[in-house]
């Protein structure tokens, strides 16, 4: 058994009681996997500018990673289990949604064979297969349909406890982009 597989057994959680329902980890859907070589041609089609297949394991993108203590794999795997054929377990799983996209394994990759680029292809993948989508990302996105912004107007706490917002501050109240927003996404929707 190979050094990768031994690793995976080490990382399958034990129940704690026999009646306890336990959530399927990508190490659960692993252990009976089949490789779909079709779902794995579909990526590589996808990612065709991506030299996966040239992926050596050097550790350099997982070595970089913001989230690698959030990850149940490291983003080097993630590359070793697409070549392999593991697609659709990857797009079923939680692990995909915990990158932050920082893009550090685009620069550190000898091989141009990018994990953030693999990542956002079995994404795209989950929403079309319409995969439950973590609900921090739905938050996000209907956030910015709403106002045109990422993130909404906060208040803010002094050391001394005090809560400051912009009336409180007397300053201008913030026009939201969302016409101008909205008329862009539009545009660009049509255009796909």
């Amino acid at each position: 058994m190979s050094r990768f597989w031994r690793r995976f057994k080490r990382l399958v959680p034990k129940r704690k009681r026999k009646k306890e329902a336990i959530e399927l980890s990508l190490i659960d859907l692993m252990s009976m996997a089949k490789p779909n070589l079709e779902s794995r041609e579909k990526i590589l089609q996808k990612l065709s500018g991506l030299e996966l297949v040239n992926c050596f394991q050097c550790i350099k993108c997982t070595s970089g990673c913001t989230a690698l203590k959030l990850l149940e794999l490291k983003p080097h795997e993630i590359i070793k289990l697409v070549n392999l054929g593991f697609v659709d377990e990857l797009a079923a799983s939680d692990i995909i949604w915990t990158c932050v996209t920082c893009l550090k394994c685009l620069q550190r990759c000898p091989q141009r064979a990018s994990p953030y680029h693999v990542i956002m292809a079995l994404r795209n993948l989950a929403v079309e297969r319409e995969a439950k989508v973590p609900e921090g990302y739905l938050k996000a996105v209907s956030r910015v349909l709403e106002t045109g912004l990422a993130e909404g107007v906060q208040d803010v706490v002094s050391r001394k406890m005090e809560i400051f917002n912009r009336e409180n501050l007397k300053l201008p109240k913030i026009a939201y982009p969302k016409e101008s927003f909205q008329a862009a996404f539009m545009k660009a929707m049509e255009e796909r």
